[in-house]
């Protein structure tokens, strides 16, 4: 058992080292160009939020760098596929010893001792911490993700700065990715930073009128957003006809827990604005016209989306651009909504449609990842036409069939 633990201990040592690698490098060079998405775009955070950015970066499924900053300090978050996967900040206060000081973690005179270790020995801060039993292995990694939050989450206490998207600009395959739905961080960030004030200048008047959108990526927003059971039922309240502070008073939760709520589902696009008399409930309405096939059609997808690759699966030749998967995968949670299916067969085949959904956004995220789609397309068999084509030039031609 001894060599046993002995690779144990070793393969502890090159994780704690590997993190130690992301952590040294927030703010270094060691980025990647994944191909030209699109000129840069920028502006300042009075005019738009962290909030609505972040719900615009994964509407758009970008891949890229967004950065934040007031000088001197600057703030960067990496996305991919619209989902935020790393950040990085130049400022003494995010850096990873000072937020395990902040949870109590580490004492403030554990810090000083590693800071002098470092300093003596040139050792990285993950192999200290370890060594001096501060972390267990087992939490290095999670300790990175939270890092990562923590620097996302302390913008959304800033009042002013200036932003710029870098599309295509990754952190490279290497690196720790969250794991956290953006619309979560978005919530968190609203509740722990975000001004009543700044909310109320997005959403509005509480006199306004909202209605919940149900296509396309809604539904999982939704899920993401609300896991407490007594705001899970928020959303259906807005039906283009309470207005938003009759809302409030319907689900007996606080005002402003029902205004960030309303604020998070517009910035992914969950909510829309109704206009007064509208009710916002023309789209239900939409019903499919005949039930047997809308199921038949579910069912089919279904079994492409268990059997089929990515490409197949989104109806897709593998030339296909990043613009062309978004507007691929958009079109079909569209076409796999309860909005277009209807209510009862949506819950009828509530599996089915989950199978799915989960498929294409994976489909989503990978084929609009460049250093993804790369590895991923080298594992794919070639493609059925190819093969068949081959098939028909080595063959013999077969007899024509006797016409009756």
């Amino acid at each position: 058992m001894a060599p046993v633990n002995d690779d144990l201990s070793q393969l502890m040592g090159r994780l704690a080292a590997g993190i130690d690698d992301v952590i040294e490098a927030e703010m270094s060079t060691a980025l990647e160009a994944v191909g030209d998405e699109g000129p840069p775009s920028a502006g300042e955070l009075v005019e738009i939020g962290l909030p609505i950015l972040m719900g615009r970066l994964f509407g758009d499924g970008t891949t890229g760098r967004l950065r934040i900053w007031q000088e001197p300090v600057e703030k960067n978050i990496y996305f991919e596929a619209g989902l935020p996967v790393m950040a990085a900040s130049n400022d003494v206060a995010d850096r990873m010893l000072a937020m395990l000081v902040r949870e109590r973690v580490v004492s403030a005179d554990q810090r000083e001792e590693v800071e002098k270790i470092v300093a003596a020995s040139g050792r990285k801060v993950g192999g200290i911490l370890v060594d001096l039993g501060l972390l267990r292995s087992d939490e290095l990694l999670p300790a990175v993700r939270r890092h990562y939050e923590s620097i996302i989450l302390s913008l959304f206490g800033w009042t002013a700065g200036l932003w710029q998207i870098e599309p295509g600009m990754t952190a490279g395959p290497e690196r720790t990715r969250l794991l956290r739905h953006p619309a979560v961080l978005v919530r968190e960030g609203l509740a722990s930073g975000y001004s009543t004030e700044k909310i109320a200048a997005h959403v509005g008047s509480g006199k306004n009128l909202f209605a919940l959108d149900a296509s396309g990526s809604s539904a999982d927003v939704v899920k993401q957003l609300l896991a407490d059971p007594a705001e899970a039922r928020v959303p259906l309240l807005f039906d283009g006809v309470r207005s938003l502070d009759e809302v409030a008073r319907s689900s007996g939760l606080p005002d402003a827990t029902v205004w960030q709520i309303a604020f998070a589902l517009l910035c992914f696009g969950a909510l829309r604005p109704a206009r007064s008399g509208g009710g916002g409930n023309e789209r239900l309405r939409f019903g499919v016209r005949d039930l047997q096939i809308a199921r038949e059609r579910v069912l089919a997808r279904q079994a492409l989306a268990q059997e089929g690759d990515y490409f197949q699966v989104l109806g897709l030749d593998r030339q296909a651009d990043a613009t062309e998967v978004r507007r691929a995968h958009q079109r079909l949670c569209r076409e796999c909504s309860p909005e277009v299916l209807g209510p009862e067969l949506a819950h009828e085949l509530k599996q089915a449609l989950e199978t799915i959904r989960d498929v294409l956004d994976e489909g989503l995220r990978i084929l609009s990842t460049p250093t993804l789609r790369a590895a991923y397309q080298l594992n794919l068999a070639p493609e059925p036409d190819a093969q068949a084509s081959s098939s028909e030039s080595n063959a013999e031609p077969s007899p024509e069939a006797p016409k009756g």
